[in-house]
């Protein structure tokens, strides 16, 4: 056999090889800023009126318009924004984070809705949340969780940002009588639990109530005051913060009313 020959099967080997590795999975760019905070916005302002709002990190716009509710960069579930878990690269320490209403097809403002000073911790996964309106407007941070759990779980973190609940609250995985079970319990205003996880798949409603209510009854069964279900909130090694948000005792057509959403994280 030639070299020449070779030389030929060598370097067909070489850009095969090549070829192979455009198809290796790789993580996103949010995953590999170093030195950074890694930062996501939860717009959750109730307002009734619901205004297209952008956001201003040390006076500079990093979203597009938004609307409430909704996690971003990224989306979730029963929110806005789309199904990807990503997050902002952001300049550690204290940073100045603005809600912005600008004018109608520009990125100028007409009305600053709120701006505050939020101290951003380097190489950090977090997002601020935004609750509650007018001079009540709230921001909570929370850690989240950087890696995915094995194969078969999902990980959870449950946020209260319902300003008007009269306790904390109750949420519930699965709302039959039978095995209704609690994974999260009094949770205050601007509280957050620790991570907890589910078996994947295994999908049954989530549903909100006051701690300590047990009077509730409709038909001889309690009585939740928000409910939601989706098979994607059990998908497969996913990472999600879960949210109450709106207010208590507002019909459920009012664009402000008590809902469960999702947040992705991974």
């Amino acid at each position: 056999m030639s070299n020449k020959f070779l030389k030929s099967i060598l370097i067909y080997a070489i850009l095969f090889s090549l070829g192979c590795t455009k198809n290796v999975l790789h993580e996103s760019p949010y995953d590999l800023t170093d030195g950074m905070g890694l930062v996501k916005i939860n717009y959750s302002c109730p307002y009734y009126s619901n205004p297209g709002v952008m956001v201003k990190i040390n006076g500079n716009v990093v979203s597009s318009l938004i609307t409430y509710s909704t996690p971003y960069p990224g989306g979730g579930l029963n929110t806005g924004g789309n199904t990807y878990a990503d997050y902002l690269s952001v300049k550690p320490g204290n940073d100045t984070f603005s809600l912005v209403v600008p004018i109608s097809g520009t990125s100028i403002p007409d009305r600053t809705l709120l701006t505050t000073v939020l101290n951003i911790k380097e190489n950090i996964y977090q997002t601020v949340h935004f609750t509650d309106t007018a001079s009540n407007t709230k921001a909570y941070i929370t850690q989240d969780w950087a890696t995915r759990p094995d194969s078969g779980k999902v990980l959870y973190r449950f946020v209260n940002l319902i300003p008007n609940a009269p306790v904390g609250l109750d949420l519930y995985f699965d709302t039959s009588e039978a095995f209704k079970k609690p994974v999260a319990s009094n949770i205050g205003y601007l509280q957050a639990t620790d991570t907890f996880s589910l078996d994947a798949g295994t999908s049954s409603p989530w549903a909100l109530k006051l701690n300590g209510v047990n009077g509730l009854k409709v038909n001889g069964k309690d009585s939740f005051f928000a409910v939601y279900s989706s098979v994607n909130s059990v998908a497969n090694q996913r990472v999600f913060t879960i949210y109450a948000r709106g207010y208590c005792g507002l019909p459920t057509t009012d664009v402000r009313s008590s809902k469960i959403s999702f947040e992705y994280n991974k």
